[in-house]
């Protein structure tokens, strides 16, 4: 019986572990426009049923609070209006044009490693006298992969891989 117990906890872990994290090469253009605001950019993660699971991350001007948030629409709708003090060690200012490397390790907004299966990888942009930008993709944590978006104005290619 001890085994067995063994066994399945070995199962879990290994189901848990090798659903283990994203590398997201997020690419931020530099455009020619006058004048030029920084793009508030949000990256959360949601299951197969569209509930929001974790946010990657939230990038907005610190000194206005949430004043501008809204303008991510559908991280606002999805995230943002419910959002408590659990997203702010994920928030930071504004990215300069250039690519940017972020990392998440597989977990929820509560820091509980979520199973293998299928999520979907939401990357949303939107800049004050600008364009808004928006990509859903699906994803399967556990499984190892690589996927390329296209850019698009406010946000250039980006890359992600599935490990």
């Amino acid at each position: 019986m001890k085994y067995a117990a063994l066994v399945l906890a070995a199962t879990l872990i290994g189901d848990y572990a090798d659903a283990a994290q994203l590398e997201i090469t997020l690419n931020q253009p530099a455009l020619d426009v006058q004048p030029y605001h920084r793009p508030y950019i949000a990256v959360w993660v949601e299951d197969s049923q569209r509930n929001a699971v974790a946010t990657i991350a939230l990038w907005k001007q610190l000194e206005e609070g949430d004043k501008w948030l809204k303008d991510l629409r559908q991280y606002w709708r999805k995230v943002g209006r419910n959002a408590g003090s659990e997203i702010d060690a994920v928030t930071g200012a504004t990215r300069r044009p250039g690519a940017h490397l972020l990392h998440w390790d597989g977990k929820d907004s509560q820091g509980k490693p979520l199973p293998a299966g299928e999520y979907l990888l939401n990357i949303e942009a939107s800049r004050e006298e600008g364009g808004r930008d928006y990509h859903r993709v699906a994803f399967e944590l556990g499984k190892q992969g690589q996927i390329n978006l296209p850019a698009k104005i406010e946000l250039g290619p980006i890359q992600i891989s599935v490990k």
